[in-house]
């Protein structure tokens, strides 16, 4: 089923619950805890992850790199939008409360409990598969865990890097869209937009605003990471941030939704055409130094950038088109996977140690590893956090009503 939906926000559409992109929120989310439950099978994570399995496999090097290229851009095109909807229903000075409540608080609680678990499960695993000094474990350790190069924001850098775009929204709507003049250059943003929206490759041709930041990458693996430091990397930021800036317009421009809810067949087709080309490019020039430098570096982050946004467009594409009802248990995973986003990665590390030297089929390491991650995130989320106010911290205050005051709310409604 395919949503249409005007091009400018009515006051209902404010108001509005968006389940498709609710339920496209968590996927990605998910996909963050699967992407990180697979690492430790990777052949080219090295001992840059908390630990290395005795079992490697292509099919993971593939999965791993393509999870990579879609789950972070859509998390960030999805926060743009609803942080536009969020300051369309309650201002500037409610939108920076909510954002303080929602992403500041977290960080600065989780981030220490966090670092503290992973690094000492790290050095843990270090110890505990090569029999070394906890000296040497230290030694071991990445730059990103290390506090002499930076602060560790580890797997929360999104969180981060969600607060200073917010930020910079805030100082956009309070000074800078006061001196600027004219409509202008929100006319060609309109125009263009609208252009793209009536096309199925306008995803590509707003692929064109990625090239620039891709071309930055410097890692050899797609978006660099930022696990470390307050002061962001730039490419990755500014790419990241034109996803956020998309998905901020996205919501005075809701054709674009609908677009990629139409297109979404040939965003998919668009987007497995170029993995694939991707993965081809990558495999053939493995083991060369044109993988990191010159032109076959430049040329692999500008396929990049274009398998993206198809991918992304076309993943929430599906979502909306498929998910615009309400379901109770897609609500439940949306809410679900902020919490489990945030505590996964010690879990999965503590179960990819405990698995890693043997030499079981890496397909049933990655079902060990899983099922009890998964069921200590649901136990704990279900028990200790959605009616606590743990959950107030994350989710809102939504979560302490009782079953029967949610009913009530859905039948008004």
């Amino acid at each position: 089923m395919t949503m249409h939906l005007r091009s400018q926000p009515t006051l209902r559409q404010a108001t509005v619950r968006y389940h498709g992109l609710d339920a496209a929120r968590a996927i990605a989310l998910f996909i963050g805890i699967f992407h990180h439950g697979i690492e430790s099978f990777v052949s080219y994570a090295k001992w840059d992850w908390i630990t290395q399995d005795s079992q490697q496999s292509l099919v993971i090097d593939i999965l791993f790199y393509v999870s990579h290229v879609f789950r972070m851009q859509a998390f960030f095109l999805m926060s743009g939008f609803f942080s536009h909807l969020l300051l369309s229903r309650v201002g500037i000075s409610g939108f920076v409360l909510n954002r303080a409540k929602r992403l500041a608080l977290p960080l600065i609680i989780f981030l220490p409990l966090l670092y503290g678990a992973t690094y000492s499960l790290w050095v843990w695993g270090i110890r505990y598969l090569r029999n070394g000094t906890y000296e040497h474990a230290v030694s071991e350790l990445p730059d990103y865990m290390v506090l002499s190069h930076g602060v560790p924001l580890m797997h929360l850098w999104f969180l981060y890097f969600l607060i200073l775009y917010c930020v910079c929204a805030v100082v956009y709507l309070s000074l800078i869209k006061k001196l600027i003049t004219g409509e202008g250059y929100r006319l060609s943003i309109n125009k263009f937009v609208s252009y793209c929206s009536r096309r199925w490759w306008g995803s590509l041709l707003i692929g064109m605003f990625m090239v620039g930041p891709m071309l930055g990458m410097t890692d050899g693996f797609g978006v660099d990471t930022s696990a470390s430091g307050l002061i962001p990397r730039l490419a990755p930021f500014v790419l990241y941030g034109v996803y956020f800036a998309l998905g901020w317009i996205m919501f005075k421009r809701l054709d674009l939704m609908n677009s990629m809810s139409r297109f979404k067949r040939q965003n998919l087709t668009a987007a497995i055409s170029l993995i694939i080309v991707l993965v081809g490019v990558n495999l053939a020039l493995m083991g060369t130094s044109s993988l990191h430098t010159g032109v076959g570096r430049g040329l692999i982050n500008i396929l990049y950038a274009f398998a993206s946004i198809s991918a992304v467009f076309a993943f929430i594409g599906y979502m909306t088109a498929y998910f615009s009802a309400h379901v109770p248990k897609i609500r439940y995973l949306s809410d679900a996977s902020y919490w489990g986003y945030l505590i996964h990665l010690p879990l999965v590390g503590y179960f990819q140690i405990l698995l890693a030297p043997y030499e079981w089929f890496w397909a049933m390491k990655l079902v060990l590893i899983f099922i009890p991650v998964m069921l200590i995130i649901f136990i704990s989320y279900k028990y200790l956090v959605r009616t606590t106010g743990i959950g107030v911290l994350l989710n809102g205050a939504k979560n302490l009503k009782s079953n029967a005051d949610r009913s009530k709310a859905k039948v008004m409604s």
